[in-house]
Parts: C-alpha cells; structure tokens; sequence
C-alpha cells in the first residue's frame, strides 16, 4: 500500500492511497489543478483514482470534491449528512454513494472502514483502509480519542493522525475566545499534547509510520508538535519509528507498506 498525503491544513486537505493498481482520494479540499499538480510532482498517477472519499462537510475536506470527481469521472462515497451538505459543490453530473459509519464496503481491491468520530459536523466519519494484511487509518478533525477511534486506529502500518494546536499557542493567540473554546472542544480538534498521550498509549513497538496532519498554521509548529511527541517517547525510553508532519504547501513524501 502506498500513502501520501497532499495537503493539509484549514486551507484544504487531501489524501492519496493506493494498492494493486487502484486509489482513493480521501478528502478533496484543494483545487482539482493543485491536486494533479502534487499527485505528478510525486510520480502519483490520477488515472488510478477510483472514488473520493469525504469525511465530512467542512470546506477544507470538500471545496473541490465536484470538479474532482467529474474530471477523473469517479464517484463521491459520503454519509448521508455529508452528502446534503456539499450538493452546492455538485452540479448533478456525480456519482454519489451514501455509506455508514460501521458499514464496510470496497473500492477495487481496498476495503474501506468508515467509523464515526466526535466532531461538529454531519455525521462526519474517518477511515480505515484494508488490502490484505495491511492497514491504513486517517484520523483528523476529532475532538477527542473515543473508544471507538482507539480500536479503528490501533495496529495501523501507516497512520494519518490530527495534531491541530499547540495548548499555550492556541491560549496566547489571537483567536477570538468562543474559536478557542470550540477548537479545544469534545467536537473540536486533538491537541500536540493529546496526539502525544494517544500514540504513546497505542503505539508498542515502532513499526507504525506516522503522518502528523492538519497542523494549525496560527496554532501550531510542525517543530512543536513533533518534539512533543518525540519527547514523551524519549522519557520512557519507547521508539517511535518514523514520524513526519504533513503541510499545508507541499505533498508528503510517498509512504509504502
């Protein structure tokens, strides 16, 4: 399996994951030309998109999801409350599929794992993806480490895992109090110190590649979030393996497993 993630950020983010030929874009929140233009920078080929996948309606995950799935003529796979959300971005040429949290279905030969998450939005979900033996889980834009996110996210070979704010950026920043409230929030986003405390609490033995992702450009510092992670690590003497923050301007290196 290979990952890459192309953007992330509040400005629009966007995944690429691929097996045996086949590829799901997870989340389509940049321009379908920025889009093309990173999966080539990366030697990623478009004509392998098979379906986009939404996680939810916010702006950043969907604003080019209809030009996308009309270019490369793929469907858009969403909850119910999702796909009511976005039909302004949709001018009724796509393809729409309705899933559910819980429900697993397959694109080609990746089986998809939609399960809910705890975040202001419809229904929002993330995912797990499956091809064989190997796993891949997304988990952004979640308010806090549910049960339920533990177990989907747990034993991933790769993991895509939100690092919105850093606490003492976020408290001295210029966002207006009731932003700050709902950000650090039960529905809002994971901190560094959060991300920190869940992977410590999951990770065992340092073969999970982490991909930090939908870093604050105000809030946060990929420097800050991965040192707070690396140094709760340290102290305990635990290896963390590989590990790399994702950004807003560029796409990710290309993960494989």
């Amino acid at each position: 399996m290979k990952l890459c993630v192309l953007a992330s950020g509040s400005k629009g983010n966007s995944t690429y994951v691929e097996s045996h030929g086949a590829a799901l874009i997870i989340d389509q929140g940049i321009t379908h030309r920025k889009l093309v233009t990173r999966l080539n920078e990366r030697g990623l080929d478009p004509g392998k998109v098979k379906a986009i996948l939404v996680s939810h309606e916010h702006s950043d995950h969907v604003n080019g999801v209809g030009v996308t799935s009309r270019a490369l003529g793929v469907p858009i796979y969403a909850t119910a409350g999702s796909h009511a959300n976005i039909r302004d971005l949709l001018n009724g040429n796509e393809t729409l599929v309705t899933i559910e949290s819980g429900v697993p279905f397959s694109v080609g030969p990746l089986e998809v794992h939609p399960f809910s998450v705890p975040h202001d939005a419809s229904e929002p979900v993330q995912y797990c993806i499956r091809s064989g033996a190997k796993k891949i889980a997304i988990a952004t834009d979640i308010g806090f480490a549910s049960t339920l996110v533990v177990e989907r996210i747990r034993d991933a070979n790769i993991l895509v895992i939100e690092s919105n704010y850093d606490v003492d950026m976020l408290k001295k920043g210029s966002y207006p109090w009731q932003l700050k409230q709902r950000i650090m929030g039960k529905t809002g986003h994971l901190s560094n110190r959060n991300t920190s405390e869940l992977l410590f609490n999951i990770i065992r033995d340092g073969s999970t590649k982490i991909v930090l992702a939908h870093l604050s450009e105000e809030n946060n510092d990929p420097v800050i979030a991965l040192r707070t992670i690396q140094e709760l690590f340290d102290k305990y003497e635990r290896s963390i393996g590989c590990l790399i923050a994702a950004s807003q301007h560029e796409a990710t290196p290309v993960i494989e497993v």
